[in-house]
């Protein structure tokens, strides 16, 4: 009798794991900083990457759906194609965190956060 209750709970538990180490593995991502990501992007190739910069001066171009650009940050710079809408806060010169992968020389995002400086400041000076 033990045996038949044993089993399915043993079933059920082993496929909540399996369910939930394969599910974490698609939405995973490895934060890093672009000046890091520069000199170790081999490690990193068709991986699902959060990568964080400024995007360069002089550097955006838009082609319809499609944006180009690169972040920046210590000398350090990496190209960017991001398919989508662009957020309100997206300009030159600001910090971004870009989703993507990166494959030919560049990372291929369709999901971009901005920060617009003047929004943190203002908080940072309230707190203090």
């Amino acid at each position: 009798m033990k045996f038949k209750i044993l089993i399915p709970i043993i079933f059920i538990t082993l496929s909540i794991f399996i369910i939930a180490f394969f599910s974490s593995q698609e939405n995973s991502y490895t934060l890093l900083d672009i000046d890091f990501f520069v000199d170790n992007y081999q490690r990193y190739e068709k991986n699902n990457l959060r990568i964080r910069g400024n995007v360069k001066i002089g550097s955006v171009i838009h082609k319809g759906k499609e944006t180009q650009f690169k972040i920046e940050l210590h000398d350090k710079e990496l190209p960017v194609v991001f398919y989508g809408t662009l957020p309100d806060a997206f300009k030159e010169g600001v910090k971004v965190r870009v989703d993507g992968i990166y494959k030919n020389n560049a990372l291929y995002s369709n999901h971009i956060e901005a920060k617009c400086a003047s929004k943190y400041e203002a908080e940072y000076k309230k707190e203090f």
